[in-house]
């Protein structure tokens, strides 16, 4: 799973009981709260985060205030002013307020967005040519475009003869040749999970027969743009369609998972199944439900984490640490190591097989 250099740093981050990490996901949604608002939902969050300190406190009040740019519609803020760590983040995609205090900073509604908002491609065609995105939580990574020889306009009773309709229509057909290819080298390099085609009804039908399988089997919707849209205009109607496509792709893997659970196939379910695969490096894929969480312990030393202690005195010896969310380390670690992190909202079939569940390699 893709994150950018910063919030890998916070995956990684770990504080103390002393000095704790206070993690704050605010929806700034400008279609949903004026400034006005969402300061006071601010407000609100941090009168209830009982043992951040007052710094981290007003680091993050200071920032809502005065340092961010009200261009998204999301922030993600971590901070432990003692250890001088400090990430703020602004998004295009929605968040729920939610604000954590603990040793880590809590990644786990930034690990759904992720997954929710992968990479998304998106091909703007035209006879002429075509615009190429890469979109990533609703932000324009990346883009390229082709322009291909200039396809005529023909007028009935002119020069528009039989011949010269067939050259301007293998010139049309030749450039969105040219923009499949340019296409197929472009998303191999950006890593896109999800593809996306706009334009007319014809040119984007025409495009899609030109593409090579490999970028077909990527395709998970289309949508009408007009020639001039902007990029803004086409991230806003990308958005939805990827959405849609993520809850759906989640929905069958958890189906997947679950039938591969109960016939004793390659995957373990339960969270004391599920940490032990994440933890020997056997885990390929973890699903779980939104709303799981269960307390855990973890050994300082080596860092292994597990769910019941056989001598309660270890914790007095300082050895062991009691986690609150022991979900959370497990997800945490998995994204660490780059195992595929899905959470659901709902899934009646791995709520019944305890929650979380995960696909392994053996």
């Amino acid at each position: 799973m893709f994150f950018d250099p910063d919030v890998r740093q916070a995956l990684e981050f770990e504080s103390d009981t002393q000095t704790p990490i206070l993690s704050v996901y605010l929806n700034v949604d400008p279609d949903r709260r004026t400034v006005d608002r969402y300061k006071l939902a601010l407000r609100n969050l941090l009168s209830n985060t009982d043992g951040a300190s007052a710094e981290d406190v007003k680091r993050i009040q200071n920032y809502v205030e005065m340092g961010y740019n009200r261009q998204g519609r999301s922030l993600v803020m971590f901070s432990c002013a003692a250890h001088d760590f400090w990430l703020a983040k602004s998004y295009m995609v929605p968040v729920e307020d939610a604000a954590f205090v603990g040793r880590r900073a809590n990644v786990r509604q930034l690990a759904q967005l992720n997954e929710t908002y992968a990479r998304c491609g998106v091909i703007h065609v035209d006879q002429e040519g075509a615009r190429l995105y890469v979109f990533h939580m609703g932000v324009l990574e990346s883009a390229e475009g082709y322009l291909g020889e200039e396809v005529k306009q023909h007028k009935a009773g002119g020069w528009a003869s039989s011949r010269y309709q067939r050259r301007e229509t293998e010139v049309a057909k030749q450039n969105l040749q040219d923009a499949a290819e340019m296409a197929e080298e472009f998303y191999r390099a950006n890593d896109t999970r999800y593809l996306l085609l706009a334009g007319t009804e014809k040119n984007v039908a025409r495009l899609q027969e030109l593409l090579s399988h490999r970028l077909r089997g990527m395709v998970v919707g289309r949508f009408a743009a007009g020639a001039n849209a902007t990029p803004a205009e086409i991230s806003q109607k990308a958005l939805k369609l990827a959405r849609e496509a993520a809850t759906g792709e989640a929905m069958t893997l958890a189906d997947q998972v679950v039938t591969t659970v109960h016939k004793a196939g390659n995957a373990v379910a339960g969270l004391a199944e599920v940490l032990t695969a994440v933890q020997e490096g056997r885990a390929m894929q973890v699903i779980v439900l939104a709303d799981f969480s269960q307390p855990a312990y973890r050994f300082v030393d080596s860092g292994y984490i597990l769910l019941d202690l056989g001598d309660e005195q270890e914790l007095g010896s300082g050895r062991v640490q009691e986690l609150p969310d022991g979900v959370e380390s497990v997800l945490r670690r998995a994204l660490a190591q780059g195992i595929g992190v899905t959470i659901l909202d709902q899934h009646a079939g791995l709520a019944k097989i305890g929650k979380i569940a995960a696909l392994t390699r053996y």
